[in-house]
């Protein structure tokens, strides 16, 4: 039978995936690099290793905030002077700015420093109502 080698993912290759990651590039183009373990493999170390996970997920924050930037950019690009150019970029424009802004609210719900202090209290309330001579007349 066999013997399965299970890969490990080093803390050196992990800091580089999440500083690569942070800075805009995609897991699956980072793990192309000869040097590096396959996406799957990191993907499974980060499920596996809460402070890979930790780690991954504040590159992942950080993914976002070069997003936004890259969506003003984007925005602030000057248009071409045909008008029918220029209708056409604009609406390429506004398809790759949604599809980014999507991709960012999905990742960071609660926002870049997503801490358990900034999360909503998810506890029911009570509320009373009261009223001096308690009657109550609808019209």
């Amino acid at each position: 039978m066999a013997k399965i080698l299970k890969l490990r993912v080093t803390k050196k290759q992990m800091e580089e995936i999440c500083n690569r990651i942070a800075e805009g590039e995609s897991l699956t183009k980072i793990c192309k690099a000869a040097s590096l373990p396959s996406y799957r493999t990191v993907l499974r170390f980060v499920q596996e290793n809460d402070d890979a996970h930790t780690q991954y997920r504040r590159a992942r924050a950080l993914q976002c905030e070069v997003m936004r930037d890259q969506i003003l950019d984007l925005v602030k690009m000057p248009l071409p002077g045909d008008p029918k150019l220029a209708m056409a970029e604009v609406q390429r424009r506004r398809l790759e700015a949604d599809h980014m802004d999507k991709h960012i609210r999905q990742m960071q719900p609660l926002g870049v420093r997503d801490k358990a202090e900034d999360k909503v209290n998810d506890q029911v309330g009570q509320v009373t109502l009261s009223w001096a001579n308690g009657s109550v007349e609808v019209n």
